[in-house]
């Protein structure tokens, strides 16, 4: 056993037996490095990467690598997900160094921590040059080396300074040009973008979604429901169990790479409670009701949490738990095998290789019926039956391994997906899970200065404090707060955001820091913009901020999101990239509108309101007595509903009915 057999992360506890002598990260090993003038290799992944285990298996289980790693070098093994400042750093590093990124990400630094050289997977024989060259180049010519780390943390400070502010905001028609721009890219026949592998992108669905109906943008809904059928009915969606894996190895989202992460389905849950509202199909309801189901039964922790990830293999091969043969779906399904199998394409369009297929649709139950000439309920019987027994079989095959952290910002994310979830019509029972989940988040994650842990493992929480947890749970509860309207919900997320501004604050800048201020020199400052598969974490605060600032107009906080987006504003110029900032920008220049339900009618009244979707509709529920600013000469025994724009309300109204926005 290596220092990793005392660690709680489930990768770093994968590697506990490798040969190398794998330290944490942690200033002893740092300390180690300069004491011993070793470079160092920071290697990074997470446990549901594939090719993070085919390189431990190729590499660091060979004992040839080992003893020169262990001889020559510092080695340090990071969880990408208990660190993600760590990983978002040094991948910053292997980009300027003119590599693509990914995972497993290795990179080797000075003693000091400044990156000389990095790189993704490396077979055995690649692995062992490069350990060899950079040893040589280290003792020979010392002087090169350091030259080129310090015009590397030149590059690096300067990737992540902050820059000008730009008091010209852009106005929808940029939003518009932008977005055009960006329909370029789409993929007309499976939805998505034109490429593979295909990725998820739920922020980027998001802002098609809102900004078509807020401008009754026929085609850009119509690509949103194009995109979320092919993904529903395609192999990157678990058919017999729920939940979606990360993504599709190829165009069409028939294969996925099998790995399944809370953040992703959490989002997706999110968007498609979102398109529900606009799109009521029977297909979006079951992919909302069987993922939070799904992740309910797998992902449940004992403290009311929720876990990380699912492994991609099992019995160290990608994907078997999932995939099956025609002979063993005959032998499951008996009678009715044949009539499943053409269903989900078994040896037809969902066969992949080695004989296994993937279960994937092409129809929907309708169209399905017509062709086969069955009714649509004599079929969701026979579908129903047939998934329960392939779910039961499946279950007794090994299980992929599952990751336990707990992680902060990726709960928080499950908390608005429920909250989402709740607005869907006769689903109101979800809200009790956002809420049951917030509590659990305060209890186990809420340190006593009012700021969120990273994450917690086993019941062992980790010390560092991020941006990103602190603003996605403020969102998740501002979310809570507009499905049911508890008000304490709303309270505790600006007393949360008034902790982010004290202890994130740059003094250069009106983005805030990715992490607290640390006495740890290695990594540097870094303020996260680009939105990508998880949205940047300043661009969630400034959403926040400018809702926030609605309820509670002499926080200062309408000023903070006003100067975040000056600073951004110039950068902003490709769709995709900055799919959450555009949002922020659309809500911003958009005249605000707000609804406000009062008297007891309040609560029924707004969970019938938000039984269809409104983009960028502030909503404010108060039954009683409330001291929020919306609510002041405001109420009455027939539960009057003001509608207001620009500061300006019109005449009550007494039913959802008769609002008009």
């Amino acid at each position: 056993m290596n220092r990793l057999s005392e660690e709680t992360s489930p990768y770093l506890l994968q590697h506990k037996d490798n040969p190398v002598h794998w330290h944490a990260w942690n200033e002893d090993a740092w300390s180690r490095a300069r004491n011993e003038n070793k470079l160092v290799l920071v290697s990074i992944g997470y446990s549901a990467c594939h090719w993070c285990h085919v390189m431990e298996h190729e590499v660091f289980e060979d004992f040839e690598c080992a003893e020169f790693m262990n001889m020559r070098f510092v080695c340090i093994k990071v969880d990408r997900e208990e660190h993600p400042d760590v990983d978002s750093w040094f991948m910053d590093a292997v980009h300027l160094m003119g590599s693509q990124g990914g995972w497993p990400l290795n990179v080797f630094t000075l003693p000091d921590g400044r990156p000389v050289f990095g790189g993704t997977y490396f077979p055995k024989a690649n692995w062992m040059n490069v350990l060899e060259n950079l040893q040589h180049v280290f003792q020979s010519d010392p002087d090169s080396v350091f030259q080129y780390a310090e015009k590397l943390r030149v590059a690096l400070n300067q990737l992540n300074a902050p820059q000008v502010s730009n008091d010209l905001l852009p106005s929808m028609d940029d939003v518009r040009k932008l977005v055009s721009e960006w329909t370029k890219t789409f993929d007309l026949m499976n939805g998505g973008s034109m490429r593979a592998p295909k990725f998820p992108m739920p922020s980027n669905w998001e802002l098609l979604l809102h900004m078509g109906i807020l401008e009754n943008n026929s085609p850009a809904l119509n690509h949103v429901q194009l995109t979320l059928d092919c993904m529903a009915m395609g192999g990157i969606y678990d058919q017999l169990g729920g939940g979606f894996a990360r993504y599709s190895v190829d165009g069409e989202w028939k294969v996925p790479h099998f790995e399944k992460m809370l953040y992703d389905n959490a989002q997706l849950v999110t968007l498609y409670a979102q398109a529900y509202r606009v799109f009521p199909s029977v297909l979006y309801g079951n992919v909302v009701d069987e993922t939070l189901s799904f992740i309910k039964r797998e992902w449940s922790s004992p403290d009311g949490l929720y876990y990380a990830a699912l492994d991609a293999d099992s019995d160290g091969v990608e994907g078997k738990y999932y995939v099956w043969t025609e002979g063993e779906f005959e032998d499951v399904l008996s009678e009715d095998a044949g009539l499943l199998k053409r269903y989900y394409g078994v040896g037809s369009h969902g066969f992949w290789e080695h004989g296994n297929s993937v279960l994937c649709t092409r129809l929907s139950d309708e169209e399905w019926c017509s062709n086969v000439g069955l009714e649509v309920n004599e079929w969701l019987a026979k579908l129903d039956a047939g998934k329960k027994k392939l779910l039961g079989h499946r279950q007794s095959r090994n299980k992929p391994a599952t990751d336990d952290k707990c992680i902060a910002s990726w709960n928080a994310m499950l908390v608005k997906a429920f909250a989402e979830a709740s607005k869907m019509k006769g689903r109101k029972h979800f809200l009790k899970d956002a809420e049951k989940l917030i509590e659990a988040m305060v209890k186990h994650l809420m340190h006593e200065d009012g700021l969120l842990l990273h994450a917690t493992t086993k019941g062992k929480s980790m010390s560092g404090f991020l941006l990103e947890d602190q603003v996605f749970f403020a969102d998740a509860l501002i979310s809570v707060y507009e499905a049911g309207g508890s008000e304490r919900w709303l309270l505790l997320a600006s007393d949360l955001m008034q902790q982010v501004v004290l202890h994130f604050s740059d003094e250069n800048s009106a983005l805030l820091l990715s992490r607290r201020s640390s006495a740890d020199d290695v990594v540097g400052k870094k303020f996260e913009v680009n939105d990508n598969v998880i949205p940047a974490a300043n661009s969630v605060t400034c959403r926040v901020f400018a809702r926030l600032a609605r309820h509670f107009p002499d926080s200062g906080f309408d000023q903070r999101a006003n100067s975040m987006l000056s600073e951004v504003a110039h950068r902003i110029d490709y769709a995709p990239g900055y799919s959450n900032w555009l949002m922020a920008l659309m809500e911003y220049v958009c005249p605000p509108v707000e609804v406000v339900f009062t008297g007891p009618e309040a609560i029924s009244q707004l969970q019938s309101f938000n039984e269809t979707m409104h983009p960028f509709v502030l909503t404010a529920a108060s039954t009683g007595n409330s001291e929020l600013t919306l609510f002041k000469s405001r109420g009455g025994v027939n539960s009057p509903i003001y509608v207001c724009r620009n500061r300006s309300c019109d005449i009550p109204v007494y039913r959802v009915e008769d609002i008009k926005l």
